[in-house]
């Protein structure tokens, strides 16, 4: 009988002993895998943190193109934050700003200033103010025309053409065409000046490059007049005559005329140098010109050396003026 008592609580003993030993093996195995997810979480939690600066730090990228068949140079930008805005500047000069606010994703196209070579310089910044600058060379393809006017009256024509050119001509309204050719030192260059004629008229410029390819541009151009003064006296000089014409009209005109006896002006029959503080003032007026386009005025004409001084301005703003001196 205690044989059996005995061999039951064994038994139980046992038992009770295998329990325990598996309740600290669950709880073990449960905290390790416990670590070992917050092992995990900070490991991910680095990376992502880490990606995250490195994100911070990236700045747009820019990229370039040349679309030959306009002579366009494009800008192309791609980045992971949005753009706020893009400046470009040609060969120094001054910068032009797009703003975009805009994807991440844009393409810019923007024409070519000037024959020959050109440097494009670019700046992008995104919306956390991240910059990032490039520059790039382009080289006008095709023949590239220059029309600017020159002192009121002038036409300036520049024509470029990397390859070279045979001929450029230009001609007003239905006139003749006039030739001109390149020189010697530079045969991707041709420049001519023309005259404009007054009134309104239209130029054609056509070249010809060496691979006899044509490039013709036609403009409209306002030509304006200058101003032309006449100074004469009568026969037994008693008056100066001024006589002022505009082909467009005369805005406003003014002269001055001033006398001392010769005795005071000349010496050994040579005009001294500081012959003006000699001077004294006959009569000065600034009168309105009220568009007329010829206008006459008389002066009495006094003994002695007389000086005159005239100026008109007619409805462009175009400026004319006459100095000389006459003596009786």
């Amino acid at each position: 009988m205690n044989q059996i008592l005995y061999t039951i609580e064994n038994e139980k003993e046992k038992t009770k002993t295998k329990n325990i030993i598996l309740f600290f093996a669950i709880t073990i195995m449960i905290f390790g895998i416990f670590m070992v997810s917050m092992g995990g979480y900070k490991i991910v939690s680095a990376r992502v943190a880490r990606a995250e600066a490195i994100e911070a730090t990236k700045i747009p990228n820019i990229e370039f193109g040349f679309e030959e068949s306009t002579n366009n140079a494009i800008i192309k930008v791609n980045h992971i934050r949005q753009i706020k805005d893009i400046s470009y500047s040609w060969n120094g000069e001054e910068k032009v700003v797009l703003n975009e606010n805009s994807s991440s994703g844009i393409e810019e196209y923007i024409e070519l200033p000037t024959g020959g070579k050109n440097t494009l310089n670019v700046t992008v910044t995104d919306i956390e103010g991240k910059t990032a600058t490039a520059s790039q060379e382009f080289t006008y393809k095709g023949t590239y025309m220059e029309v600017s006017v020159v002192e009121n009256k002038t036409l300036r024509i520049v024509v470029t053409d990397m390859v070279g050119l045979q001929s450029v001509a230009y001609k007003w309204n239905s006139e003749e065409e006039v030739m001109a050719y390149p020189n010697g030192e530079d045969p991707t260059v041709i420049e001519v000046t023309a005259d404009i004629p007054v009134g309104e008229n239209t130029i054609t410029v056509r070249a010809v490059n060496n691979e006899n390819k044509i490039e013709e541009k036609q403009l409209p151009v306002q030509g304006i007049s200058r101003p032309t003064i006449k100074i004469n006296y009568n026969t037994d000089k008693t008056l100066i005559s001024i006589k002022l014409n505009d082909e467009q009209g005369i805005q406003s005109y003014s002269y001055k005329l001033s006398n001392a006896p010769i005795s005071e002006i000349a010496e050994n029959g040579s005009i001294i140098p500081e012959f003006k503080d000699k001077l004294t003032i006959v009569t000065e007026q600034t009168k309105e010109g009220q568009e007329q386009k010829s206008i006459e005025e008389q002066i009495p004409f006094p003994e002695g050396f007389n000086y005159i001084e005239i100026s008109v301005i007619n409805i462009e703003g175009v400026e004319e003026t006459f100095i000389g001196w006459c003596a009786k």
